[in-house]
């Protein structure tokens, strides 16, 4: 066994399908089968689970699977040392992210990467947070940013900024504050929209009625950001998003939006990595382009959030 064969098995295990995998290596799929079989018969178990949906690690892929991350990760790093963290990076780096912060942050961070790690491929992997958070302690990605974490053992958690939670409605809707503050006790007895239960935002909300004897009864869910404006410029119900998602649209008058007071809402974003395993320098380059990039967007306005103190990360 080498370390392009634990490379492909990586590669078709994250990719749930052979030739799905084989797409991305540019590689014949049946040489990937060959592979996979030939790992099997050496080490005398079966690593995936193959059906009509697809592929699965068996218990034993499993464990396959994350010593061989740990593997590639030490082999990156080795060539890293070797060649002195002066040297160009270069290689992939797979970073997650909740599908709100890539809106925001995908772009300029690959158009900047480009220019400056030119030999640096970034994989962007957009999900809900508590679904990135799964892929960076299984080792799908390198870092990850993400909302809300408490202490991970394993993890080091970086938190970038803190962004406030608005309720926001098109203006002259029946029922709106008049001033430029409610009450989150006066905001919960409105019309709302807001995500499911099993959305991160929604935990957010619960938890902060749940601070004050109050329930969460929705007019209408949905986990769409896009969907919930959609809905609140018909005029269907009030809104509560962060205030990056609404800001243009509070800008050019398509809505008004109202600060949240006792207590208020606030979702903090994190940049996270894991710990048992040294980061490439590739990984380690993009990692702090990214806090780079989201400090200057807080600064100049771009992101209407609060910036952490800490302007500078090193890993």
């Amino acid at each position: 066994m080498d370390i392009r064969q634990l490379r492909y098995f990586m590669a078709i295990v994250e990719a749930r399908s052979f030739s799905r995998a084989a797409e991305q290596l540019h590689v014949a799929q049946p040489a990937l089968s060959q592979h996979v079989l030939a790992m099997e018969a050496e080490l005398g178990v079966p690593l995936l689970h193959r059906g009509a949906r697809g592929v699965a690690p068996t218990e034993e892929g499993l464990r396959l699977l994350d010593r061989a991350r740990l593997i590639d990760a030490q082999l990156a790093a080795l060539h890293d040392h070797v060649r002195g963290r002066e040297a160009q990076p270069s290689g992939e780096v797979r970073f997650g992210m909740p599908g709100t912060v890539s809106e925001q942050l995908g772009v300029p961070l690959i158009e900047t990467a480009r220019r400056q790690y030119p030999e640096v491929r970034i994989r962007i992997a957009e999900a809900m947070s508590g679904f990135v958070l799964g892929w960076l302690r299984e080792g799908t990605v390198d870092i990850a940013m993400l909302y809300n974490v408490a202490d991970e053992k394993g993890l080091a958690m970086h938190q970038a900024l803190t962004e406030e939670i608005r309720l926001f409605g098109r203006p002259g809707m029946e029922g709106a504050p008049s001033g430029a503050e409610v009450s989150l006790e006066t905001a919960l007895g409105l019309p709302l929209i807001v995500p499911s239960p099993s959305h991160g935002l929604r935990n957010l909300i619960d938890a902060g009625a749940l601070s004050i004897g109050r329930h969460v009864a929705p007019a209408i869910e949905i986990d769409s950001y896009r969907q919930i404006k959609r809905l609140a410029v018909r005029g269907l119900a009030f809104g509560l998003l962060p205030a990056m998602a609404i800001d243009q649209e509070v800008r050019d008058g398509t809505f008004r939006s109202w600060s949240i007071s006792g207590p208020t809402l606030v979702r903090r974003i994190f940049l996270g990595y894991r710990t048992d395993r040294p980061l490439s320098a590739a990984a380690r380059a993009v990692g702090q382009l990214s806090w780079t990039i989201l400090r200057d967007m807080v600064h100049t306005g771009a992101w209407d959030a609060v910036w952490t103190d800490r302007d500078d990360l090193r890993f």
